[in-house]
């Protein structure tokens, strides 16, 4: 990836001061120090003549857009101490003294409902968008050189001399955070990021520093040869650019510098992305302005690469044809985002959606889009694209549209890849007006799942991924992690027997990042330095003890801090380092063979397959795969090598058992599902009440037992006999009210008189079994 770097033709006075891309449309304008406004094309060029500001200009904000209303109005601090609104033709709209001295910063917040200004003064006032003074949030002894508003527009983070500070807007339990941010000099410079949270910083020492939203520091740069003078977050990304003087970088959220140019400009003294982060523009000390393309975007899946050769070109190369690819040219409009991924390749430009299915790349599926989109994530049979206007929407790969998910709250704008997941049959996103809950809905009919779709944790969450090997809604998973670094799992439909309050299960702590495989079920992980793969995650809802033993683990501290897993795809993990450096590990190939017979039904094979590999692994994941399947001869054969004797003794008993009924409640059972496995055993016909009050009995459900009796007027006897004899056993007296009523009720019960009732009751279900 590296920027294609242009410079405006005409030098404007000294210096550049402020420059922004219009919200609707590709347009630049940049202010100069001889008071006048310049716009610029996307290529460019300048457009129009210089319209006269009357104003020395330090910074200007464009208000936000609001759907597809056009935006034709910014506000602009100056030097006399002033905030100003000009239309973008340059005309005065309106002029408010803001502050003694220099007004140096001005921003809106993500609404347009209020503005801030700071200034030489050291104050910091917010306004309301017709330029009523609201408030003055702060005041401090030297000046403010920069502000950022938080994703949610309820903090303020300031660059106050050597500091960096995070004011809450509020009078809230919310309280002031201040730490140091330069080790000599002033912060000059600082951004927070939309969609991570994160915190970029340069000031007169040379560094510019990575921060979390608390300020806790993740990275400080090596002092560079001169101040860096601006930041600014990509949107919807993980990518920041530094201007410094002669010098721009494009960096990665963890600090390594994806490309470096070195153009003659001076300073660049601000920096801003285009609202589809595909442009970026430099306001310059040589008094020009720098306009960058980013270009050199490549991804891989399989053995094919696509690469963003050109604004409007992708090359696409296959690693078996290395003499051969193919180029698409978008003559019309340039491509503002593109995805690569089960054999497909999306492409969307400012207004078309471009389809093709590999290796055909001749002749794509269009359609036309209605706005510029953030996002592209691609499924085995759909992919989503999100736009700030239309939200979420799911298409299929012949272009027909499937469903528009929408709920309360949803904040397309800052949504990224780690908070929408999509597979065959539902879509996750993460709610951006609560971190602690993931909405699911189907991606056919665009309702939620189940419960209103939620699933609720009670830590904010930072990642979200579904699996994608099963076609089943009931065999979907989902994992997240939240912001301790635990990784959960969850199913998105309703398990039989498992409750919601049980759903959510924690899988693994001091995780860094998690991925699916895209054939299978396998789950990878990077967490405390150990690489980790889960063979076979739904194990936790078979047996807890066989995914213990169905795990893969190997050191990965060559991984260093921060990893990232890019891909997983086939038996290859692709992981990439804090310092930039691509990383590549296998997994065997037996699992995704394993997955592969178990779905057509193949357990003969799987055996087989074990049998000749000898891995602890693969027997655990088999054993537990046939269960869940209730292939109970391939899952006996799997714990007798896994040396499970209890298991296998207990499977063993399930197989002698003539009633399927009583056979699937003993399975429920031996999944620690007891009130499914009553509900089978009662909802049976016939009924299997005797069976149901026994199962009680046997897992000490005292209380539950006695009133399956009690309700249905059968077997208290029974009960009461079984209680007495547990009580004697740990020679202990009665002291539960019901059982000493129920004792004063049937009197003493003869042992034979029980297995009497038993024997009757055997009969009797096996009676109504044959008929």
């Amino acid at each position: 990836m590296k920027l294609n770097i242009s410079v405006s033709a005409k030098k404007r006075g000294e210096m550049m001061t402020a420059v922004s891309f219009t919200p609707n449309s590709p347009t630049i304008y940049a202010t100069c120090d001889d008071q006048t406004l310049c716009s610029f094309g996307a290529d460019g060029d300048e457009e129009s003549t210089p319209a006269d500001l009357g104003a020395h200009i330090t910074s200007i904000s464009w208000f936000p857009p609001a759907g597809k209303t056009v935006v034709d109005m910014f506000a602009a601090s100056c030097t006399d101490g002033t905030l100003r609104f000009f239309k973008k033709n340059g005309m005065l709209e309106k002029k408010i003294q803001a502050h003694d001295g220099a007004a140096i910063c001005v921003e809106w917040n993500l609404d347009g409902s209020s503005l801030v200004t700071s200034g030489e003064d050291g104050e910091v006032k917010v306004w309301s968008r017709n330029g009523n003074l609201r408030s003055q949030l702060a005041t401090y002894p030297t000046p403010i050189y920069a502000l950022s508003f938080s994703p949610s527009s309820t903090s303020l983070l300031l660059a106050n001399g050597n500091k960096l500070i995070i004011l809450p807007l509020a009078s809230n339990k919310q309280k002031t955070v201040t730490w140091e941010a330069c080790s000599s000099g002033v912060v000059t410079c600082c951004d927070w990021n939309n969609v991570s949270g994160l915190i970029v910083s340069g000031g007169e020492d040379c560094c510019y520093r990575v921060y979390d939203s608390f300020g806790l520091p993740l990275f400080t740069s090596n002092p560079h040869e001169h101040v860096i003078t601006s930041v600014a977050w990509r949107p919807n990304s993980s990518l920041f650019a530094v201007g410094s003087y002669n010098v721009i970088r494009l960096c990665d959220k963890t600090g390594w510098t994806v490309c470096k140019n070195n153009p003659a400009t001076g300073s660049i003294v601000k920096c801003k992305w285009s609202s589809d982060g595909t442009q970026l523009a430099g306001a310059c000390g040589g008094g020009v302005v720098i306009f960058a393309q980013l270009v050199d975007r490549t991804l891989e899946y399989g053995n094919v690469t696509a690469t963003l050769t050109d604004p409007k070109k992708i090359q696409i190369s296959d690693v078996t044809s290395p003499n051969s690819f193919d180029e698409l040219d978008f003559p019309r409009d340039r491509v503002v985002e593109f995805s690569l991924g089960h054999d497909h390749l999306v492409v969307a430009t400012a207004t078309q959606c471009f389809i093709y299915e590999s290796p055909n790349y001749n002749t794509p599926q269009i359609f036309d889009l209605r706005n510029p989109v953030n996002l592209i994530v691609l499924a085995p049979k759909s992919f989503a694209v999100v736009d700030t206007v239309m939200g979420v929407t799911v298409y299929n790969y012949e272009g027909r549209q499937l469903s528009a998910p929408r709920f309360q709250g949803l904040r397309p704008e800052f949504l990224s890849a780690d908070h929408v997941s999509l597979s065959h049959d539902v879509i996750a996103i993460l709610d951006q007006t609560d971190f602690k809950t993931i909405r699911c809905f189907d991606i056919l009919t665009g309702r939620p799942l189940g419960n209103n779709g939620e699933v609720k944790h009670d830590q904010e969450i930072t990642k979200i991924s579904l699996s994608l090997f099963s076609t089943s809604s009931m065999d979907r998973r989902l994992v997240f992690i939240d912001s301790n670094k635990e990784l959960f799992i969850t199913p998105t439909a309703q398990l039989p027997g498992v409750q919601k309050k049980f759903a959510i299960q924690k899988l693994l702590t001091q995780v860094d990042t998690v991925a699916w495989n895209d054939t299978s079920d396998l789950l990878a992980c990077v967490a405390d330095s150990r690489l980790t793969v889960y063979y076979y995650p739904h194990a936790l809802y078979v047996d807890r003890d066989l995914l213990s033993q169905s795990v893969e683990s190997h050191d990965a501290s060559s991984f260093g801090s921060h990893p990232q897993i890019l891909s997983f795809f086939g038996n290859t993990i692709t992981v990439r380092r804090s310092s930039g450096a691509v990383l590549t590990r296998t997994v065997p190939p037996y699992p995704a063979l394993l997955y592969e017979y178990a779905a057509g039904g193949r357990f003969k094979d799987c055996v087989k397959l074990c049998r000749y590999i000898k891995s602890p692994q693969l027997w655990a994941t088999l054993a537990a795969m046939a269960i869940y399947h209730q292939d109970l001869d391939s899952a006996a054969v799997a714990l007798s090598a896994t040396k499970e004797v209890d298991k296998l003794q207990y499977i063993k008993y399930i197989q002698s058992i003539a009633s399927s009924e009583i056979r699937n409640a003993e399975m429920m059972l031996y999944k620690r599902c007891p009130e499914e496995a009553e509900s089978i055993l009662l909802q049976a016909s016939p009924m299997k009440l005797y069976h149901a009050i026994k199962m009680n009995v046997r897992l000490y459900r005292w209380d539950r037992a006695l009133q399956l009796a009690v309700k249905h007027d059968k077997y208290k006897d029974v009960v009461m006999w079984y209680r007495r004899e547990y009580l004697k056993g740990f020679r202990r007296e009665e002291d539960k009210s019901e059982f000493l009523k129920l004792g004063r009720e049937v009197g003493e019960v003869d042992e034979e008189r029980v297995k009497e009732l038993k024997r009757e009751a055997k009969e009797s279900e096996r009676e109504g079994d044959r008929k």
